[in-house]
């Protein structure tokens, strides 16, 4: 398994992931006929907007296994007076979970954030009918902190939930005593 960050070379198979991800996980928040005729294109265009037009604060890691694309995170540094860097993605492939995939590049976004000297805290939004990612970030230390209706993507209005670490450095030492007590 490697980590590297990704490139524009990387979008068509992100966003192929990213959408079988929304395929397997978001059902009940999307239409049929979103997610099985249009979430592909829908995330191919995002992620060339984000490539074409890539800003300083983001920041996109790639976990791969003898070149298939297996899991990614994206993220924006300091997106957020209050709650800090923004993870705004988190997938990892269905063959691929429970690997420890999401905790690694989660892990390698709080070493990061304290690297750059980014304020320590982050946090992310998930909808509220992906059961098994509510229960993981509820696992690696994630508080629920608002619940709010949106229909920023796809094609219905839905809920999301913002989950919020308010220390990297304290995630990273919570992930070393996970792995430790395995």
């Amino acid at each position: 398994m490697i980590y590297r960050k990704a490139t524009a070379a990387d979008v068509a198979d992100i966003a192929t992931l990213h959408a079988k991800s929304w395929q397997q996980n978001y059902r009940a928040s999307f239409s049929a006929h979103f997610l099985d005729h249009l979430a592909f294109e829908n995330r191919l265009k995002e992620w060339e907007n984000r490539f074409q037009h890539h800003t300083d604060d983001q920041f996109v890691l790639l976990a791969e296994d003898e070149g298939e694309l297996l899991g990614f995170m994206c993220a924006y540094f300091d997106h957020d007076d209050k709650y800090g860097t923004l993870l705004d993605n988190l997938h990892v492939s269905l063959q691929a979970q429970g690997k420890g995939i999401g905790t690694k590049l989660m892990t390698a976004l709080a070493q990061e954030i304290l690297a750059i000297d980014s304020g320590n805290n982050f946090y992310l939004w998930v909808l509220d009918t992906n059961a098994a990612a509510i229960a993981y970030y509820e696992k690696v230390g994630g508080v629920a902190i608002e619940r709010v209706e949106s229909n920023d993507i796809g094609d219905k209005t839905f809920v999301k939930i913002r989950y919020y670490w308010d220390d990297a450095s304290q995630f990273l030492d919570n992930m070393k005593d996970k792995t430790v007590h395995k």
